[in-house]
């Protein structure tokens, strides 16, 4: 096997001392056994990918330790190395070691219910620059075990045929996952079957996750779905993505609390922006926060509670929302949702360019009233952009004018 390695040592520089590279770091080329290469990796070791493709399927088996991780990455992220699989049979990579980073894979297509990439490791897993593209199955999915300390980062999952992103076990005691983020992914085109639903990101019952700087376009169901959790501890918190044209649903679905939506941008999706539900009549939908999200042209609504329903300890606060054909901006007023500061900009004259996706506020806007303080510690420390929100905060996603939202990976 062609394989070249490099010693990494520790480096210091004016007295400072950076965390240490990988004891070693192997290469490989197209031509050599990459799952053979992966799982011969020694705690803190490197297996480093050239350009090209490599046969799958491959099960990684062997990890690292606590501090000291296996890590396989592409050598370019220009060029990023392509494990192929066109068999039906088994996923294309599965994750069963702990303290495993993959880094800049492309994987893709693959053939009809064969996921890209599916982690049964309870601890310590990081998936970040990769491309899942043509996914037949789920493009990443923690569904079997129960997993704690999972990252997703900067992946660009694109032209899915099921559910994106999948995480936790449907009935909440069989698996979950905990301390999870998802954050900088960009999903684009989700098309499942029916009776297939089509997320984009979803954290089933018992889970929790921080959702955060994602771009979701064009999926069949919710962008982004949480189901809540029966301990009142375990809180998922979505911030600052946008997601933009669900075909079937709403921008953002929650099934139950705890959790907290701040800095969001729903745009032209079927359902509402943000629509709670309580599924599966659970009656977790409390100690939920929606706060400062900004919704514009979403068929049924801003943000939507259902009917009929008791919900406790729910605050909607300080969104900016407009809607279309006479869909309500937020629910009517009931005694169980505390509802101050949300801005109809229906017929007002808010955003500087929402055709453009540019809702920053334009001068003379309602926005740039100051927000409502009424549960004042909702407030976020920034907005969308990560900019730092003032000490007069306005509603909306975004506190000053920032131009056009790029579709693609947030910087």
């Amino acid at each position: 096997m062609g394989v070249r390695v490099t010693a990494l040592f520790f480096v210091l520089v004016a007295g400072c001392a950076y965390r240490p590279g990988p004891a070693s770091a192997a290469e490989i080329g197209p031509g050599d056994d990459f799952c053979s290469a992966a799982n011969s990796l020694a705690p803190g070791e490197e297996l480093v990918l050239r350009p090209g493709d490599y046969q799958g399927p491959c099960t990684l088996v062997k990890g690292g330790l606590p501090g000291s991780p296996v890590v396989i990455r592409a050598a370019d992220l220009q060029q990023r190395p392509r494990l192929v699989y066109r068999g039906r049979e088994v996923n294309v990579l599965d994750i069963k070691g702990n303290h495993i980073t993959v880094r800049g894979l492309a994987i893709g297509p693959s053939a009809a219910d064969v996921d890209g990439i599916r982690v049964f490791s309870p601890a310590d897993v990081v998936i970040e620059d990769c491309e899942l593209d043509g996914i037949g199955g789920i493009a990443v999915a923690a569904t079997h075990n129960s997993v704690a300390g999972l990252v997703v980062r900067r992946n660009v999952i694109t032209n899915s045929a099921s559910t994106a992103m999948y995480f936790g076990c449907h009935d909440g005691f069989t698996c979950t996952v905990s301390g999870l983020v998802v954050e900088r992914n960009f999903i684009r085109t989700v098309r499942a079957a029916n009776p297939e639903i089509g997320y984009g990101i979803q954290i089933k019952l018992n889970s929790a996750a921080v959702v955060r700087d994602n771009v979701i376009l064009h999926t069949k169901g919710p962008g982004i779905m949480v189901y809540g959790s029966r301990d009142l501890l375990s809180r998922s918190v979505v911030e600052r993505n946008l997601v933009m044209g669900s075909q079937t649903s709403s921008g953002i679905v929650v099934g139950g609390g705890p959790a907290a939506l701040r800095n969001n941008i729903l745009l032209l999706n079927h359902g509402a922006g943000i629509a709670l539900e309580d599924y599966h009549s659970r009656g977790l939908l409390r100690s939920v926060v929606v706060s400062y999200n900004t919704l514009y042209r979403n068929a049924a609504g801003g943000v939507t509670v259902p009917d009929g329903v008791h919900v406790r300890d729910v605050a909607i606060t300080n969104n900016a929302v407009q809607t279309t054909q006479g869909a309500p901006i937020v629910p009517r007023d009931r005694a169980d949702v505390d509802l101050a500061g949300n801005v109809d900009c229906t017929w007002a004259v808010c955003f500087a360019n929402p055709e453009a996706i540019d809702f920053s506020p334009v001068n003379g806007s309602p926005l740039l009233a100051p927000a409502s303080m009424h549960g004042a510690g909702s407030v976020p420390p920034d907005d969308y952009f990560g900019t730092k929100r003032s000490l007069s905060p306005v509603a909306g996603a975004i506190q000053r004018r920032a131009g056009p939202i790029r579709l693609g990976l947030k910087p």
